[in-house]
């Protein structure tokens, strides 16, 4: 990998950060301006959005609302208090992927989430397999139906981390995302074209940061300062 990647990949990361950064000091906005103000930022640093077109998505980002996971499509809605925001840019052909939760709510749970959640980075070795479970509370299930996903030169390419699976196929290399994404109380819910519900309205989170393996160890592109206390 040439140095001038190594850097735009670190500094792509960077920006979806800093993206994120900002969007998350918004409360109170529709969810289509949300999206449109995304897309604002993501060419005023000259980036491009890496969902536009991706599979004839038409939006900025991933807006998903309360029991949705994963997918959800920005709309005329006002949000409150949780709200699930997924940005993916493009900067010099490299790709971002990060996700930031406006979870007001359960912050407790989502403390004690992220605390765990950062302690799946010691388990991450270059060219093994990985399995991301999560048994430790009865009251939150990981999804299944989603997963994690190698990025670089594509926004999804050929690695997949499967969730609460066997990862035999698949081994890690040096750039890929982790994505798991929770439901608490209950995992039950139902699939509609490629978006999960959970049952009876049950709360969902996500967080997702890219990754990179760098001189053996792992640099996370995406960290947000208030995280750096969970490393």
């Amino acid at each position: 990998m040439k140095n001038n990647h190594i850097k735009n990949f670190i500094k792509c990361g960077y920006l979806n950060n800093f993206i994120l950064s900002i969007i998350s000091n918004y409360k109170y906005i529709n969810n289509l301006e949300l999206d449109y103000i995304i897309l604002y930022y993501i060419k005023k640093i000259n980036c491009k959005s890496a969902t536009i077109n991706y599979n004839n998505y038409k939006f900025s980002s991933c807006l998903s609302i309360e029991n949705v996971i994963c997918h959800g499509i920005p709309y005329k809605k006002k949000y409150i208090y949780f709200l699930k925001i997924d940005i993916s840019i493009i900067f010099k052909k490299l790709y971002s992927d990060n996700c930031y939760n406006n979870n007001f709510l359960f912050k407790k749970k989502n403390f004690f989430f992220k605390k765990n959640y950062f302690n799946i980075l010691n388990l991450i070795k270059i060219n093994n397999n990985i399995t991301i479970d999560y048994k430790k509370n009865k009251n939150i299930f990981i999804n299944k139906e989603y997963c994690s996903h190698g990025i670089f030169k594509k926004l999804h390419n050929k690695l997949i981390i499967y969730h609460c699976n066997n990862n035999k196929k698949n081994k890690l290399f040096n750039t890929f995302t982790i994505e798991p994404m929770f439901i608490f109380f209950s995992k039950k819910g139902y699939l509609y074209k490629n978006i999960f519900f959970t049952k009876n309205n049950n709360f969902s989170f996500q967080w997702e940061h890219t990754l990179f393996n760098f001189k053996k160890k792992i640099i996370l592109t995406t960290i947000r300062k208030n995280e750096l206390c969970f490393l």
